[in-house]
Parts: structure tokens; C-alpha cells; sequence
């Protein structure tokens, strides 16, 4: 272990050292590209962001992106820019782009790009033919099955998420079964152990069975776009089975410890894949954790049976559950139950739909899936809706005291080797975490909070007190709702007293109703003059601005500024072009601060410059920020 470990440290460092600080050197600077496109991925307005592999200034080996006007490249063609900035990508609080992209070995976004001429090339054949082959089968799924349920079906087959629905997805993950979304362990096993049966039954050579394992594993994989969760699967079902093969006993532990080895010698910065993370504390629950402390339970009859799988899951979401609240804000309480009895119906679904997609719709069986799909998307609505299905905490502390009871678990297990020891650390996490949670939620209660949230012009401001939560916009931006919505998710924010719009009126309101549709919204203020519109539950203030009095503070609004008063203390939340800093308040400006503006001035914030704010005014007429 100790050896195995210094391997793959010392693998990391070198890593660092030789590929990834002499691209980040660059950052800011400019010179040239030169690469071929591994991936491309097209948006709205025909625009389209290329993955690329080449070389900066002619020298140094990169893997970049550049997120442009669509320029007709396919995979395997060459890009030539002969002029552009190289910037590490940026993270904002919506989303942590530097970690997802190091994790796939990538350190730079293209700015800038001047001078590019393309070289068409008829490369990567077989991964155009995959790449094309994926979307036929996916739009097969959303005809036969609808849009909602054939997007779940394709994330199921191919992990493809990029076109479910937001709040599909929560209702999903809420739920307990989002790692159906993900193509890794369950999936691989699913799939092969229903073909190795099948083999058996046929009775199959064992050689030739091995080798339609691999064609399977390897259709699969290319299928899901080589996600790193599914490679830890395959490569733990090749030791799995090679063991039969040459009479040697297989250890789940060991497997899974060789493949995270294996996959990190080759791209060390795995690390950081979220999904790999999950995979990998997953697979470890289920099949070293789970068997480990089920052992002596008794299961001769359905009850206990019944008992004994509850607890294998609850096993596993006890190692999932850290990580899981860490990477996606909140984790689901109720996943040991539905993956007793809905993940089984998603299996069925999946193994349809891979049976599809085997073979080029020659065996259709979609109308079952639809009748799965939308049973289970039905009950990942509902328990969506429940506060008590998922929990969640924006607190740092919180989530490192969770992972030390991990840590001291282990420990625990390695020196006592008892599993009264190890359930009564578990217990002890568990009421740490309930009873932080409270507190935190306590001592929020007790101050007024105001969270500015946006970025450059785009800004929407949250202001919370004694159980109470009001939202004004500023910006009238549809990406100004996704804002809000992590933040009340981040902060189990699940109703909110008034909405306030000032801008842009009509598109705001559907863009908060479709990303808050979890969220109780109470009522609908807008400034303005009435708009004669159906279906718009809204109430116009006029232009003479709004006055929230609440019971621990009081919030005005008036021509793009928001002034926020509680315990003696003032915050002032104006527009950087329009106002002036407020010498007797804390004042946060958004917006794009002008040329000649004065940052120095201590009491005032600049939203533009790409932070997101926590504001704390307490009773005791002080203030404390933090960023978000």
C-alpha cells in the first residue's frame, strides 16, 4: 500500500512539474495554437466550444478549449490560430470550471483568437460514427418516449445529461438515483452479468464469453463518450472475470485500489472528477463497507432479507454522502429506500434501451421504459417536493467534520476491528451533522444576510431574517435566476415571501418560474407600469420604488438600488455606473465599474469583479462578508 501510494504521488508531482505548470505559466500571456479537435460541442446562436490537442507557440504540449462562432471543424480536424490569450479557465459560484477541466487534462481557454484557418481531414472516423450514431438512438428515445422521460432514458444508456431538464434532474437526485445518470459500476454490472448469463445459458465457451465481455465493455464505454467512472467499472469487470479465467480469487477492495491506481498513473488529475469520486466511494460502500458489516446479519426470511438490503444501502450512501454534498450542494436522505425499490425499475429501463441501442432498433421494447420512466419520474417529482427527502448546508465546517468522522471511522475499523466501534462513530457523525445543521440554520436566523449574487451587469440580491426571505432583481438577466436558485438550494431555502422584478418583467418572471419550481414563491411585485399579459400573477409597485418592512429588517428599493437596514447597520447595493459610494454604509456596486472609478475607497465592493457575496449585519451594529 505504502508503495502503491508513493506511485501514484510521485506520478501526480510529475504530472504537475512537466505538463500542467509550464501551460498555467502562460496564463495572461499570448502567442499561437495549433491542435486537433478531440470534442465539439454546439449551443444555441450556433455557436460551439472546441476541445483541442496541440501545441502553444509551436513548443509547448496543451489541451485547451475555445468557445466560439461555429467554424464547421470536426472531430480530427486542425485548427491553426495565429494569434489569441490563454487564460485558465475561471470559476464562478454556478460553476467550478477550473477542477472539471483540470480533471480532463485540460489548463487553458483560447481569448481573442485572430488569424485561425482550419484543415479539414477525414480522422477520427470511428468516433464521428459514434458520435452520430448516439444522437440517432437519443432522438429515437425522445420520440418514442417523450422528451422528459427519453432524456432520462438516454442519461441512463449513455450518461448524456446535457439536455434534461433542471429541475428534472433535481427531482432525480433528490430522489436517490442520480447515479443512474452517471455510466459506472451499476451500469457495467447490469449489463455484462445480464450477457454472462446469458452466455452460461447458451453454455458458451468461457474464452469466447471473455471476449464478448470485452466488446460489450469497450461499445459501452465509446457509447457513454469514455466517462472516467465507466473505466474504474470495466477495468474492475476485466479482474473480476479474468479471475475465473485463470483460477485466481478476486478481492473487490484490491480491484478497486489497482484500478483508481491504473487510471491515475495515466491522467493523475482524475482526482478532481466529481463522478470519479462518487464512483469510486460508491463502489467501495457496496462492495467492501456494505459486506463487511452486513456479514453476520441473518437473512432466511423476506423480512430480514428485507433488513439486510436496507442496510448494504444505507452503507453505501453513508460513503457517498460527504462527497455528495460537497460537489452537488445536497444529498438525497431517502436514496436507501429508493434504491431498494426504484433503481431495479431503472435497471430494466437501461437494459432496454442498451438492447435498443445494440441493436440499431431492431428490438424495441421502449414502450416499457416509458411506462418505467414515467412512473419514476412521478415519484422523483413528488418526493422533490418534500423538504424532509434531501438534505443540505453551506457550510464548510460541516462538510470537514463529516469527512474527519469518515476518516475516524476508518481508523476506527483498522484498530478495533468491531462494528459496534464503527456503527457508534457513524451515529456520532450523524447527530453532528443534524444538530450543525440546526445551529447553523440558528445563528442565521438570528441576523439579516444579504446575498448579492451575479456577475458584471447581471446582479439579484437575497435577503433573508427570522425565517423570512425576500428576492429583488436588479438585472432582469435569465442567468440571474440560476444564481438565486443555488443559493436557496445551498441553504435549504425552500419558500420564499415575495419576489421582486425591475427589469425586464415578463422574461424574468418565467426564467425564475422555471428555475424555482421547487420553491414556494409567495408573492409577485414588479416595478413598472402594468402589463396587460395573461398568466402573469404580478403585482406593479409604479416607479416610485417599494419599501420591505420586515421584523429584523427593513429593505428599499428604488431606481436599480437597494437599501438594506437592520440593527443600526446600512447596506447599499447600487449600480457601478449610476451611483455613488455611500460614506456612511457598506455599499456593493454592480455592474461595469467605470475607467476612472476609485476602488480604494474602503466601504464599497465590486460585483464586477467576478465575486459573489455573503453579507452578515448583526445586531450589535457590525457586519461580516465572505465570498461565496
Amino acid at each position: 500500500m505504502a508503495l502503491f501510494f508513493a506511485t501514484s504521488a510521485g506520478a501526480f508531482c510529475t504530472y504537475t512539474a512537466v505538463v500542467y505548470k509550464p501551460a498555467a505559466a502562460l496564463n495572461g500571456s499570448e502567442g499561437s495554437f495549433r491542435g486537433e479537435v478531440v470534442d465539439v460541442r454546439y449551443y444555441s446562436g450556433e455557436n460551439a466550444s472546441y476541445t483541442l490537442s496541440g501545441r502553444i507557440n509551436s513548443n509547448i504540449k496543451a489541451k485547451v478549449t475555445y468557445y466560439s462562432a461555429s467554424l464547421g471543424a470536426e472531430k480530427g480536424d486542425i485548427i491553426d490560430i495565429g494569434s489569441c490569450s490563454f487564460q485558465i479557465p475561471k470559476s464562478d459560484y454556478l460553476f467550478d470550471s477550473e477542477k472539471y477541466y483540470k480533471s480532463d487534462g485540460i489548463f487553458l481557454n483560447l481569448r481573442s483568437a485572430e488569424h485561425i484557418s482550419i484543415e479539414h481531414r477525414k480522422a477520427r472516423k470511428l468516433g464521428k460514427a459514434i458520435d452520430r450514431y448516439r444522437e440517432k438512438i437519443t432522438s429515437d428515445f425522445r420520440l418514442s418516449l417523450g422528451k422528459d422521460s427519453g432524456d432520462l432514458l438516454a442519461g441512463m444508456v449513455f450518461g448524456e445529461k446535457r439536455y434534461i431538464d433542471d429541475n428534472v434532474r433535481t427531482a432525480v437526485y433528490r430522489c436517490g438515483i442520480g447515479h443512474m445518470l452517471a455510466v459506472s459500476g451499476l451500469h457495467v454490472s447490469v449489463a455484462i452479468l445480464t450477457l454472462m448469463w446469458l452466455l452460461r445459458r447458451l453454455r458458451v465457451n468461457k474464452y469466447v464469453s471473455f471476449a464478448v465481455m470485452e466488446l460489450l465493455l469497450l461499445f459501452i464505454i465509446a457509447m457513454a463518450d469514455y466517462p472516467v467512472s465507466a473505466i474504474r467499472a470495466a477495468i474492475m469487470m476485466n479482474f473480476f472475470y479474468s479471475a475465473r479465467l485463470f483460477r485466481r480469487q478476486n478481492d473487490t477492495f484490491n480491484s478497486l485500489s489497482a484500478a483508481v491506481l491504473l487510471i491515475c498513473l495515466v491522467q493523475p488529475y482524475a482526482v478532481y472528477d466529481e463522478g470519479f469520486i462518487l464512483s469510486v466511494a460508491g463502489t467501495f460502500g457496496i462492495g467492501v463497507f456494505a459486506p463487511y458489516m452486513t456479514e453476520n446479519m441473518p437473512s432466511e426470511r423476506l423480512y430480514q432479507r428485507f433488513i439486510k438490503s436496507f442496510s448494504i444501502m444505507l452503507c453505501t450512501t453513508l460513503c457517498v454522502f460527504p462527497f455528495s454534498l460537497l460537489f452537488f450542494d445536497e444529498t438525497s436522505l431517502i436514496s436507501p429506500l429508493t434504491n431498494i425499490f426504484i433503481v431495479p425499475l431503472c435497471s430494466i429501463s437501461m437494459i432496454i434501451g442498451l438492447i435498443y441501442a445494440l441493436t440499431g432498433g431492431f428490438v424495441d421494447f421502449l414502450f416499457i421504459s416509458r411506462y418505467i420512466n414515467e412512473f419514476v419520474l412521478k415519484v422523483s417529482d413528488i418526493a422533490a417536493r418534500s423538504r424532509f427527502t434531501h438534505f443540505s448546508c453551506d457550510s464548510r465546517e460541516l462538510i470537514l467534520g463529516l469527512l474527519l468522522f469518515m476518516a475516524a471511522a476508518a481508523i476506527t475499523a483498522a484498530l478495533f476491528k468491531n462494528r459496534k466501534y464503527i456503527c457508534g462513530v457513524i451515529a456520532a457523525a450523524a447527530v453532528f451533522m443534524f444538530v450543525g445543521a440546526g445551529v447553523v440554520r440558528m445563528q442565521r436566523d438570528k441576523h439579516t444576510t444579504i446575498a448579492v449574487l451575479g456577475s458584471g451587469s447581471n446582479a439579484a440580491i437575497v435577503v433573508c431574517g427570522c425565517e423570512r426571505a425576500y428576492i429583488i432583481d436588479l438585472s432582469g438577466h435569465y442567468k440571474s435566476a440560476e444564481y438565486v436558485r443555488k443559493y436557496l438550494t445551498r441553504n435549504c431555502i425552500d419558500s420564499v415571501d415575495s419576489m421582486v422584478l425591475t427589469n425586464k418583467v415578463q422574461s424574468s418572471y418565467a426564467s425564475y418560474l422555471k428555475e424555482l419550481e421547487f420553491v414556494d414563491t409567495g408573492r409577485w411585485l414588479a416595478s413598472g407600469e402594468e402589463i396587460a399579459s395573461e398568466g402573469l400573477d404580478i403585482t406593479y409597485f409604479g416607479d416610485n420604488g417599494l419599501v420591505i418592512d420586515d421584523e429584523s429588517f427593513s429593505a428599499e428599493y428604488s431606481s436599480g438600488t437597494v437599501t438594506v437596514r437592520s440593527g443600526g447597520v446600512k447596506a447599499v447595493i447600487a449600480s457601478a455606473k449610476e451611483s455613488e459610494i455611500s460614506a456612511d454604509a457598506l455599499t456593493v456596486m454592480y455592474g461595469n465599474v467605470p475607467e476612472n472609478a476609485d476602488r480604494s475607497i474602503d466601504p464599497a465592493i465590486y460585483l464586477a469583479d467576478g465575486n459573489n457575496f455573503e453579507i452578515v449585519l448583526s445586531g450589535s451594529g457590525s457586519c461580516n462578508i465572505r465570498r461565496l
